[in-house]
């Protein structure tokens, strides 16, 4: 059980090392202030807290043995990738937008960005079926699947906990906001192309 549980935690902690859609859209959202970047979080962390149940009550193991199922969610997860760098690449500024609506809507939208960028996200559902299935088959007792999983969120709340700190430093909030419409046109690039390439070689 300790094995299996620090080979995943060591597995995720790579994962999260390399940039993917959630890091950009918190980047994105970062560049609005600390509040957006932790709303966004919120959504994220929320998003693959559904990942996680959904694979321990095995839909994961449905997905791996259905081809089929997984590319057309792999497809959809392509597609929402390029509609969030449309999106981003064509929207006004999130300062702009802050300005002329309330704050309890704009949280909202901002946690279910998080959330939807978290359950398309194809880097997330390969991770899922593929590597965090292995640690939870059938013979794997309801318990110990519970503080895999648990432990694994817990991990992921860490480091998101850790780059929101980051970037909710003073300085690093003066460069964001500076440069706010250079990140965006970053962020979108970034969306769009991934997006797109995921979209050519599935």
């Amino acid at each position: 059980m300790l094995e299996a549980l620090s080979a995943l935690l060591l597995i995720n902690l790579l994962g999260m090392l390399s940039p993917g859609p959630d890091m950009v859209m918190v980047l994105r959202h970062a560049s609005s202030g600390k509040r957006q970047a932790a709303l966004c979080v919120v959504g994220v962390l929320l998003g693959f807290s559904i990942h996680i149940a959904l694979a321990i009550g095995g839909l994961s193991i449905i997905i791996k043995q259905s081809p089929l199922l997984f590319e057309v969610l792999r497809w959809g997860g392509a597609g929402f990738l390029v509609f969030l760098g449309l999106r981003t690449l064509f929207s006004r500024s999130e300062l702009m937008e802050l300005a002329s609506q309330g704050k309890p809507k704009r949280a909202k939208k901002v946690v279910l960005s998080g959330i939807a960028c978290n359950l398309l996200n194809p880097k997330i559902l390969v991770f899922v079926v593929s590597v965090f299935s292995q640690f939870i088959g059938s013979e794997t007792l309801l318990s110990e699947k519970l503080i895999l999983g648990a432990a694994l969120l817990l991990e992921t709340a860490l480091l998101w906990y850790l780059l929101v700190r980051i970037l909710s430093h003073h300085k690093v909030q003066i460069q964001l906001q500076r440069y706010q419409q250079w990140v965006n046109r970053f962020s979108g690039t970034t969306l769009l192309g991934m997006g797109t390439l995921l979209g050519l070689h599935s």
